[in-house]
Formats: structure tokens, sequence, C-alpha cells
């Protein structure tokens, strides 16, 4: 006979015992399932999880605390509550130390039994909602594929998650490093924490102290009130040092120390502060040879490094893109309705084709503009060709961007030579009269090919 899904499974062979179990428990609601051994029991379970496990020590085919080490080492199990008589009363209590919620002794006060119920009840649901919530955050940052690669990356965050080890994800650009600290951070102990991520690239390195740090107010000018920084935002959660690599070289110490002591000092401020934070860092750019140019400190490296997680490019895992085609056509039509134009083989075989410098991103954009230009019921091999480049490198939006970029670069480079020039070479006095930072003045002059060394 199939026992009916139920909220509490009771497995004793008292029938005494059950029925008085039965008699409270409906009378409060509660839905309740009974076996008189464990084998019985198993066979239920192997087809619905209840919340809560009421499960007798002594049974006629063997002991409830087998089962309990069973259900203990699964994925989500129940909350157990062991029952016992007298005789075994110190075998339930230390049954709490093998993964146990509670437990009970006969004979029992009604009272009791309907706290020790309610709690694992209520913790039940928690984590139920909990994990509802985490796969919910999951989903905002997905990694997707089925390739060797990524199963191998997926079975590495699932083992270093849990640890406060400090991971490097490495990675070209466009690959989803992102996403793989947001997956380390919510699936870790830390995920009721703030995941707080800082650009390094994005931020001028006259304001990097401030943003990492924190400062007090009147620290600078502009500083109008006391203001937190990442590391404060992030404690008892993780911070992500995104493009680590650009991080200047001049707050690389003061990263170092943080990490070393755990403890922050506000820009302005006088008493360190203990923070709990844990970090990840990421970078596209090749750490060891910034360390042997001088560009990066080896002592900070070691200490960002205890673990690497490389993320693969898509060039490497082309299996994977079908299922990433899929996904974001799927994200599309969730976000703007409508038709969702199929993708013909023909297409697809381009699509798996290409080698993807601009890696997932690239292939995100390429899927967008073809289900906002493209008509009809599918997408073709025509449509798709335009959008991979003339010569099958980067795309149309891509190429447009970096033409953009070198006009920008061209305009400045004829700017700052005339600037130069102007102020016989002095890059002092160009930096303050452009009121900018020497420091990065110097590293544009140098990118520009304006220096000579």
């Amino acid at each position: 006979m199939t026992t009916p899904p139920a909220d509490i499974y009771l497995v004793d062979d008292d029938a005494l015992f059950r029925e008085e179990v039965r008699l409270l428990l409906t009378r409060e609601g509660y839905s309740l399932a009974e076996f008189e051994a464990l084998t019985p029991a198993r066979e239920a379970l192997a087809r619905h999880r209840p919340l809560v496990l009421l499960l007798d020590i002594q049974l006629p085919d063997g002991k409830g605390t087998d089962l309990l080490a069973e259900l203990s080492a699964q994925t989500h199990p129940p909350e157990i509550v062991m029952v016992s008589g007298a005789a075994s009363l110190q075998e339930a209590a230390d049954s709490i130390k093998r993964g146990a919620t509670d437990f009970l002794e006969k004979p029992f006060e009604p009272a009791r039994l309907l706290t020790v119920v309610g709690n694992a009840l209520r913790i039940a649901r928690l984590k139920e909602s909990n994990r509802s919530l985490q796969e919910k955050r999951l989903a905002d940052y997905p990694l997707v594929g089925g390739s060797a690669q990524m199963a191998h990356l997926l079975g590495q965050i699932e083992r270093l998650a849990s640890s406060d080890v400090r991971i490097l994800i490495l990675g070209e650009s466009g690959t989803g490093k992102e996403n793989v600290a947001a997956q380390i951070h919510f699936r870790s102990p830390r995920a009721e924490g703030s995941l707080v991520t800082l650009n390094c690239s994005a931020m001028p390195a006259e304001l990097v102290e401030s943003e990492l740090f924190g400062h007090e107010k009147g620290a600078f000018t502009g500083a109008t009130q006391s203001r937190p920084g990442r590391f404060a935002q992030a404690h008892r959660g993780t911070l992500l040092l995104d493009e680590i690599g650009d991080m200047p070289l001049a707050m690389q110490p003061k990263l170092l120390r943080t990490l070393e002591s755990g403890r922050i000092t506000p820009v302005g401020g006088e008493r360190p502060t203990a923070v709990d934070v844990r970090v990840l860092s990421a970078t596209h750019r090749r750490l060891d040879e910034m360390v042997a140019g001088g560009q990066f400190r080896e002592d900070l490296l070691y200490r960002i490094n205890t673990v690497p997680l490389t993320v693969p490019p898509l060039r490497e895992r082309r299996e994977d893109i079908p299922s990433l085609a899929e996904h974001f056509r799927d994200g599309l039509h969730r976000r703007e309705g409508g038709l969702c134009p199929a993708i013909t083989p023909e297409a697809l075989d381009l699509l798996m084709a290409h080698p993807w410098p601009g890696n997932v991103r690239e292939l995100r954009n390429v899927i967008e503009r073809l289900y906002y230009t493209c008509g009809g019921d599918s997408i073709d091999a025509t449509q798709v060709r335009p959008c991979l480049g003339p010569n099958g490198g980067e795309t149309a939006a891509e190429d447009g961007k970096n033409r953009l970029t070198r006009a920008v670069e061209q305009f400045e480079r004829g700017y700052l030579r005339s600037q130069l020039e102007g102020h016989g070479g002095n890059i002092t006095q160009l930096a303050q009269d452009l009121g900018v930072d020497r420091g990065n003045l110097y590293r544009k002059l140098k990118r520009l090919g304006l220096l000579s060394s």
C-alpha cells in the first residue's frame, strides 16, 4: 500500500505509543504516517521526504541509529527526533552528536511531544525557505554547460564554498568569473551576508583606499560625512576584488596588511576595526608575469592565491554553446515575451565554429542582437554570419566599440603630446595643471607611447 505524503513520519513498533502520538498530532492538525519497522519506513522515504522523522532506537529489523546515519549523510535530510525508553536514553542523547535534532523519552508528557515536534517543524521549514532563497540567488548567477570542463569547475566550487579559503579566480574577459564568485558565496555559510564587489580597474587610484577601508568625516576635501568601505560592507560576508591585477601598486601593502591582520583603519581614522570577511579575487591578467615585472607584489599574490580556480574560455568548451544559446534565448523570452525564434542547425554550426574571443559575454551579445533584429520563426545562417564579424573574429558590436576606443586614444595621444611639449616634458607640472594624479598621468603617457622609457 502506498503511503500518502505527510509532514511527519513515525517509526516505532509499539502500537499503543503510535496511537497516542497519532491522536496528539492529528488533533493539532499535523499530517502523520506510521511505520512499525525500518524496512517499510525506508521504502516510504525513497518516495517522499517528510519534514520530521520520529524514530525509535530499538526496532524489530534493526536500530534507528543506523537509519539516522544513512539519512544524515544525504543531502537535505528530514529533522530527526530519536525516541527512546530509559534503557537507551544515553544512546538517544548521543545521537544528537550524530545529526539528530532532538530526542523524546518514553513515557512522555504531551506538552513535551508538541514542543519537540513544533521546534523540529520550524527548523525544517526555515531550512526549506533558505534553500529556496539560495536556489533563486544561484539562478541569478548561472554557470551553464554540461562539458567536462564545467563539471570540473562546479565540482571545485562545491568543495571550496564551505571553507573560508582565499580563491583567485582566473580566466579571460567574458568567461563568467563574477558568476563563479557569486556561486561560491551563495553556496557558503556566509550566504546570508553580503556579496560586495570592488572593480579595481574601474576605480581611480586615489579613491581605492577610501573605497576599500572607508573614511572619516573631514578625512579629505569633500568627505562631508563618514562612510564605510567595502570591507566593512562585506562584514560576515564575501568581498570580491575584481580585476585585482589593476590594484594600484601603492595600495597593495595596505591590502596585504588587512588580509594578514583582519583589521581595517578608515582614511582619517586612528583605531583599527576587526572585520570578518572572506576575500575572493579575480583577474584576466598573468599575475606571475606582473610580479616578475615589478607591477604586483609577490607576497600579496601568495595571500590571495591560496587556491587558484580557472574558468575555461568558451572555445575550449564548444559543446556548451547550444545550451548557452538556449539559456540566453529563454532569458530573453521571459524578459521580453513574444516570439522567440529557434536557431537552425546551420546557424548553430556557425556559432559552434566561431572562436569567441569575447567568450560567453560575446555569445550573449550575439544572441540578443539576433533576437531583436531577426523576424520570423527561426534564425538562420545568413542572419548569424554578419554578427560574427568579417573574419569570424569580433562581433559587429565589439568592432564598433573597438573603433571608438581607438578614436578616443588617438585624440588623447594628440592632446597630451601637445600639452607635454608645452610643459617642457614636466609631468608633475602637467598633472597639477590638468588636476589629475601624477601616477595615473604617467601610466597613461606610457601606455600611449609618449614616454621613451
